[in-house]
């Protein structure tokens, strides 16, 4: 749930309880069109089929699409056309012989990937950051928005969640459906009209966390998605003050590296898989988990590739970049482009499940350290921050003690004191009002050995304030009776 405005946050933020869930509700209507419209439906039954085609289907499948999308996406963007390499792009067989995309290069030339006559088409606004801070700003049509929507809704299947009957789902992710500095449930909103319960992510610390286990129970979802980051402290908690009520069917992690001791412990609290998807906001690339644990190639998503830094192809069980041709977004169309996370090839062929196409053994995405607020809550997943800052050329949070963090900007050049302001805003937003914020003006982001830059770097004992969760006292207040 996002406000798109200073006012409507204002608004939402004055409201009692019940009207927040009205506002969460409304929201949810509009989304509930934009989402599961003609193409949503056409889409899903047509992934319901094709999920268990062989590999050998997926790869004809994808030649016959780039063969359609590629002339095509070339003539209707200006960057491609400018340049001689893709004059050149008549099929399949010419795509891995032009030049890998970087981001940089969209951003610097951003509209002049979006496709000539995209003003005509029925399209929305997408928004990204990454977690260097470079936001990109695109149009997405459509049908591309909704066919998103059928992916995730196949995938919630796999784990036993339906989103068109509308199940019960819980959220905990970067919804701010409560006030920076509440201190007192409840930390959550319902959306009466995809029954949802939204949980914020921004108020987990240790005495907080008895009430969202109390409203969990209460509210029964079959599904629970959200952050690694926040999901993992839920179970933690859960295993502190949870009664044994729950009886999800699966939990569902998106937008985060899940990392290795996150899952199991997940799985043993909650009793149920954790199933882990993998996407992009640029649409590039669609990595879905499935309940024998493999992790496949979406091949009716978009053309992906695994490759070495050098751009040649990498095999199984070997690590690379991803650079994807996303299909379905004739308003811009990206070609070979760099997603900027890695995965793992699989050196297994095929999966129990009985689905094909090429699986993946790890995602290496994005890992981030938790940030520490003033008053103990552990935050994991802020880029946030910055994904409407388009005068940020690269951004960075580094914390060397609780309460205080310092925001690492290499500014473009039109970049003002207005720009600083709404990082600011948005800061306090997610860590509330006492946390300090200070902003420090570099030339560069410091570089791992590999290259890679750290988005959140802390040098504060996170494991200690971790084990705050655990030894919480089982005997906090029961807040069942909060809303």
């Amino acid at each position: 749930m996002s406000y798109h405005s200073s006012i409507k946050q204002r608004i939402y933020y004055s409201l009692p309880y019940p009207l927040k869930c009205g506002f969460a509700t409304l929201y949810g209507v509009q989304q509930r069109r934009a989402r599961y419209g003609e193409a949503f439906r056409r889409t899903l039954n047509a992934l319901r089929e094709s999920q268990y085609w062989t590999t050998a289907q997926h790869r004809e499948a994808e030649r016959r699409t780039l063969a359609e999308f590629l002339p095509r996406a070339v003539m209707s963007a200006r960057y491609y056309r400018l340049h001689a390499d893709y004059a050149r792009c008549k099929g399949p067989d010419d795509l891995p012989h032009l030049p890998i995309l970087e981001k940089k290069s969209v951003q610097e030339s951003l509209e002049s990937f979006y496709a000539d006559d995209f003003r005509k088409m029925p399209h929305q606004w997408g928004h990204t950051s990454g977690t260097t801070g470079r936001a990109l700003v695109f149009p997405i049509h459509r049908n591309c928005f909704e066919r998103e929507y059928a992916f995730r809704a196949l995938h919630y299947g796999w784990g036993g969640g339906d989103l068109t009957a509308r199940d019960r789902f819980a959220f905990c992710s970067g919804h701010p459906v409560a006030y920076r500095d509440r201190n007192q449930p409840p930390f959550w909103a319902r959306d009466l009209a995809n029954n949802w319960l939204l949980l914020s992510s921004y108020h987990l610390k240790p005495d907080n966390l008895a009430a969202y286990i109390r409203k969990l129970e209460s509210f029964q979802p079959v599904v629970l998605g959200g952050y690694p980051s926040s999901l993992y402290l839920l179970a933690l908690a859960y295993q502190r003050h949870g009664r044994g009520k729950l009886r999800l069917r699966g939990v569902f992690t998106a937008s985060e590296t899940l990392l290795d001791h996150q899952r199991p412990v997940m799985e043993e609290a909650f009793g149920v898989k954790v199933f882990n998807w993998y996407g992009n906001s640029e649409m590039c690339g669609h990595i879905t988990q499935c309940e024998k644990g493999r992790l496949h190639v979406r091949h009716e998503h978009s053309f992906l590739e695994v490759v070495h830094p050098d751009g040649t192809p990498c095999g199984p069980g070997e690590t690379g970049h991803i650079v994807a041709t996303g299909f379905h977004n004739p308003a811009f169309p990206l070609i070979r482009y760099r997603v900027g996370d890695e995965v793992t090839l699989s050196r297994e062929d095929a999966c129990p499940c009985g689905r094909g196409g090429v699986l993946v053994e790890r995602i290496e995405g994005r890992k981030e350290d938790y940030v520490v607020t003033a008053d103990g809550r552990l935050i994991g997943r802020l880029d946030h921050l910055f994904k409407d800052s388009l005068h940020i050329e690269e951004a960075q949070i580094v914390q060397e003690e609780a309460g205080k963090v310092i925001l690492r900007v290499v500014r473009r050049p039109d970049y003002t004191h207005d720009d600083e302001e709404a990082v600011r805003k948005q800061a306090q937003l997610r860590l509330g009002s006492q946390t300090d914020v200070r902003f420090d003006y570099v030339d560069a982001l410091e570089r791992t050995a590999g290259g890679k830059t750290r988005f959140v770097i802390s040098h504060i004992n996170q494991q200690a304030w971790i084990d705050q969760l655990r030894q919480a006292p089982a005997a906090a207040a029961d807040h069942s009776s909060n809303p």
